[in-house]
């Protein structure tokens, strides 16, 4: 599947970076988009409609639960999705060097804004096949190799 890392520049006097791993809406059923929802990707990457690795990676069954029933597995695949978007970011980007991506990262250097596009092993309801691993996780283990396939935009 295809996936979207994006390092985006915030404005102001210190380069402040947002960095984003999404995944093109178009690229799932509609099954899947409608249930994980949708956000619109970056500005580098063209304002395309994307879904975040969270709802992405979550079991069927996490939809199907009552709401107030979800709380015991939201928790852990919010930090699957963590782990697997800093993995992917850092692999794209390597002066990201957060151990946990952050919502906001400052950078000595400014390297502007950047978009890459990249494949990715299917992540759609990974989280069963994923989670036992999760401390173990390489991004080889997700399919994404360095420099394999990738373009910038």
């Amino acid at each position: 599947m295809e996936i979207i890392v994006t390092r985006s520049r915030i404005a102001g006097t210190l380069p402040h970076y947002v960095y984003r791993a999404l995944v093109p809406a178009d690229k799932l059923s509609s099954h899947r988009r409608a249930l994980a929802g949708t956000v619109a990707g970056p500005t580098i990457a063209g304002r395309i409609p994307c879904v975040r690795i969270g709802p992405l990676l979550a079991p069927e069954r996490y939809f199907e639960m009552a709401h107030h029933l979800r709380s015991g597995l939201a928790p852990r695949i919010g930090a699957l999705a963590r782990r697997i978007e800093t993995l992917v970011i850092r692999t794209s980007f390597p002066e990201m060097t957060a151990a946990s991506t952050p919502i906001v990262f400052q950078l000595d250097t400014d390297p502007g804004d950047a978009c890459i596009w990249t494949n990715i092993d299917d992540l759609t309801a990974a989280f069963d096949r994923l989670e036992p691993r999760s401390d173990l996780l390489t991004v080889a283990d997700l399919g994404l190799r360095q420099d394999d396939g990738r373009r910038a935009a």
